[in-house]
């Protein structure tokens, strides 16, 4: 074993932890640590022991990750792992830093209790965080006790005097004991005098820890761990020893000669040396611990957030169900408040204040003492660690019961057609006599009998009960708390109703645009007459309904009754209920309001008409109509020119008619007159170009007059053209016709497309030898002609339209291929003279 190191001392051992275990699980033995060695880069070997706690073949310690430069060997005795280099060799400090961060406590046994204590040394003596001290089993086996006592004090643990163990407490037992690698010598003794065991060795000599046999004590303060039936003094047993390991209980003591047997159990077989506490030993730090802390219930709850809020019914129990004091069990809570944890399991402890001093001695009736809320403090004691606790909260409240009258007298008219005094009602209608505050969220019910009220069984349909099962009904009204109030109900039936054969009626026209049958009405429109039938000072309210029954049980009212669209076209019947607006008593029921829609006229007309200003009156008619109806016609200055169902008009305009049946007007229709006239064609309004080769004929329409027009060209009958222009027109004299659609008459007038060509090629082989107008072969005079000139303005040749044309000679001579000028005067058989110049090529 290193007994020894460096001159310059032992490496610094820093290690740190202090955590939390969660059984069944993994976690690290340390949160830090760190070996400060300025000497040297490593270390062969590393000792990590669960020094205290410690319950073999449960615990185990691992290590975990990789790394590779580190062996571990785990001894399940001593509950020590010890990392150690790879074939003997140093494990470098970085290696053994990660290595050691990466050790890991675990347990198999998920009841596993108590903390745990570790320890990091660089020996093998096994070192015990509590006293600071180490502690090494040497082996020598039929060693004496006083031979163990020298043999102890002749050794040294870097720098500690060694010493025959002296064990003080149940730690230092089960290290010493327990987790020891072999059995042997303790420093305690009688020797001196029988019965009073004391200390013989280290800094505890002389200490008495045991003074008795097997049924005696241990003074105050001072521990002993023997075993069952010792110490017994067999034979001048005055030295302590601990029993070998399948003796009574593991690691306990029993007391032998200072020889022992000389085989077997209790033949020595070595002493137990303990270093460190002897005055002059050197302050050495090879050895660090850490510590974690096992909770398994008390840290397993998971108490709600935020606080709990327990709710109780006010009751009656004081004289006072509405004070805001009851009784509550508050035991009855706690599985709540565990939330899922076992309340077995468990102690509580119940405080009115936040010190936890002023304790509730009766929890399961306790009265609250402050009212709209007050906070109960809770102390929870696990019942495996006893003084172990946690502390929280919850909140107790009293829930306000129903505010409802005791009693209600509800009445309802006897119109079923059988005067016996029975009569249909719907509970329901109860409801709002009951909940006078409209408080939200309550639950009403009704029953035949109080105690099914107040059990919440056996509840009424409310919809057509009949006063004849029982006229005393009980209602359990219940709010969203639970809380519930019982209210006896009193159904009476009403000696009021309607006259017989009260009826008004409503009428109106179907004047929403679509005379479909259907509108709008105000129902309340006659709510004054319906309440005349009743003697006054009454505060009655007037309600409608589609169906009888619902009237009858008052269900199913007419929401919007200032704007109520009949579902029956044309004609509907209502059916009207009168009653008390403090109570609802019934005071009348029944089918006593009519409506009726009243169809607007309908008809129809052309819409539009032509009106020819060089023409007579023209009449406009109605068409279609479907009713014996009376006639409006107005003008566009809304001056009314007829009442039948014509009117005749001399003037353009828009005029509108509207028919009346039954006092309803129908949709004003609009009727459009509009001016026409022949068309005003002259030369001016017609545009002819002539000079290209796509001859066109264009009308300018903004002059021809008021009429809606079309035109033809050739013939008078057609076919008519909407546009004025005309294309591609061959040379000629056409009649040309524009025709007003609104028949107001034709207009006609001649034009001429003249055609003269662009060029001609006088070369004698009888295809366009001479040059001529072309298309008005013999329609016009002798007195036309046309004159050619040069493109100096040397007159060539005069040629009639009518005659054979140009042959392109001068004075007997061909001229040359160029262009050449031409003046034309026509004189047409109505006496029109027609002037055209231009120019043409002629081509050799």
């Amino acid at each position: 074993m290193p007994w020894s190191w460096s001159q310059n001392g032992p490496p610094i051992i820093d290690a740190v932890g202090d955590q939390v275990y969660c059984p069944m699980t993994q976690i690290p033995v340390t949160t830090y640590f760190n070996i400060t060695d300025p000497e040297n880069s490593g270390i062969r070997e590393l000792f990590i022991q669960i020094s205290t706690g410690y319950a073999v073949n449960e615990d185990r310690l691992s290590l975990t990750g990789t790394h590779p430069h580190v062996e571990t060997s785990w001894n399940n005795t001593q509950g020590k792992l010890t990392l150690s280099g790879v074939g003997n060799t140093l494990i470098p400090y970085p290696d053994l830093i990660n290595a050691v961060r990466d050790v890991v406590f675990e347990s198999n046994s998920a009841s596993i209790s108590g903390d745990r204590y570790f320890s990091f040394t660089i020996g093998n003596a096994n070192y015990l965080p509590s006293t600071g001290h180490y502690y090494e089993f040497i082996p020598s086996v039929g060693i004496t006790w006083r031979e163990a006592v020298v043999a102890a004090s002749n050794l040294t643990y870097y720098g500690l005097q060694g010493y025959l163990a002296t064990i003080g407490s149940s730690e230092e037992a089960q290290l010493a004991g327990e987790q020891a690698s072999g059995a042997g010598w303790i420093g305690g003794t009688d020797e001196d005098e029988e019965g009073v065991w004391k200390w013989a060795t280290g800094p505890e000599a002389g200490d008495v820890f045991w003074i008795g046999a097997a049924n005696g004590s241990a003074p105050p303060g001072q521990y002993a761990n023997w075993n069952t039936g010792e110490p017994n003094n067999l034979g001048g047993e005055d030295y302590v020893h601990i029993t070998a390991p399948n003796v009574g209980l593991r690691g306990s003591w029993n007391d032998l000669s200072n020889t022992g047997s000389t085989s077997g159990d209790f033949q020595p077989k070595g002493f137990i040396v303990e270093y460190g506490g002897m005055p002059d030993d050197p302050e050495i730090d090879i050895s660090g611990s850490t510590k974690i802390t096992i909770n398994t219930t008390l840290q397993a709850i998971n108490l709600p957030s935020p606080t709990l809020l327990f709710m109780e019914c006010d009751s009656d129990a004081d004289g006072d169900p509405a004070n805001g004091f009851t009784t509550f069990d508050l035991n009855f809570y706690m599985p709540d408040l565990l939330n899922g944890s076992a309340v077995s399991d468990f102690d509580f402890n119940f405080y009115t204040d936040s010190n936890y001093t002023d304790l509730i001695s009766d929890p399961s009736n306790y009265t609250n003492t402050v009212q709209d809320g007050q906070p109960i403090y809770v102390r929870i004691f696990n019942d495996e660690f006893g003084t172990c606790s946690i502390d929280t909260s919850i909140s107790v409240g009293v829930a306000k019961l129903p505010v409802v009258p005791n009693e209600i007298t509800y009445q309802n008219c006897d119109e079923d057609g059988i005067a016996d005094g029975f009569t249909d009602f719907n509970l329901d209608e109860i409801d709002g006599l009951l909940n006078t505050n409209n408080a939200s969220g309550l639950s009403i019910s009704y029953h035949l009998t109080e105690l099914d009220a107040n059990q919440n069984t056996s509840s009424l349909n409310p919809l057509s009960f009949n006063n004849s099962i029982a006229s005393t009904i009980y209602a359990r009204v219940e709010n969203a708390e639970g809380c519930y109030t019982v209210s006896t109900i009193n159904l009476q039936v009403s000696t009021t109703s309607f006259p017989e054969n009260h009826l008004q009626t409503l009428e109106v026209c179907d004047d929403d645009g679509m005379n479909d049958g259907f509108n709008e009405f105000d129902l309340r429109a006659n709510e004054r007459q319906f309440l005349f039938q009743f003697p006054t000072g009454q505060n009655l309210s007037v309600h409608y309904y589609e169906d009888f029954k619902d009237a009858q049980l008052n269900q199913n009212e007419i929401q919007n009754t200032s704007s109520y669209v009949n579902r029956t076209a044309f004609s509907q019947t209502i059916h009207v209920r009168v009653q008390s607006a403090d109570n609802g008593d019934c005071f009348g029921v029944g089918s006593h309001l009519q409506l009726k829609v009243n169809p607007l006229p309908e008809f129809s007309v052309s819409q539009s008409e032509g009106l020819c200003l060089n023409g007579d009156p023209i009449v406009l008619t109605i068409e279609n109509p479907t009713g014996n109806y009376s006639y409006v016609w107005t003008n566009a200055s809304n001056e009314i020119i007829s009442t039948s169902a014509t009117a005749a008009v001399t003037t353009a305009g828009t005029y509108t008619i509207i028919a009346s049946s039954d006092g309803c007007d129908s949709l004003p229709i609009n009727y459009i007159v509009e001016a026409s006239e022949i068309a005003n064609l002259t030369d001016v309004s017609i545009s002819i170009a002539d000079l290209s080769n796509s001859k066109t004929i264009t009308i300018d329409t903004s002059i021809l007059g008021a009429g809606d027009y079309e035109y033809s060209l050739g013939n008078r009958y057609g076919p008519y053209q909407d546009s004025p222009t005309f294309t591609n027109v061959s040379a000629g004299v056409y009649s040309f016709y524009v025709n007003d659609k609104n028949g107001c008459g034709i207009a006609e007038t001649k034009v001429y497309v003249m055609g003269f060509p662009k060029y001609f090629t006088p070369n004698d082989d009888g295809f366009n030898d001479r040059w001529n107008i072309e298309g008005f072969e013999g329609q016009f005079s002798a007195q036309s002609y046309i004159e050619i000139y040069d493109r100096y303005g040397t007159f060539l040749a005069r040629i009639q339209p009518n005659g054979l044309g140009w042959d392109g000679t001068y004075k007997g001579q061909p001229l040359q291929a160029t262009d050449y000028w031409y003046l034309a005067q026509f004189l047409d058989d109505e006496g029109q003279t027609r002037n055209y110049e231009g120019h043409f090529s002629l081509i050799r």
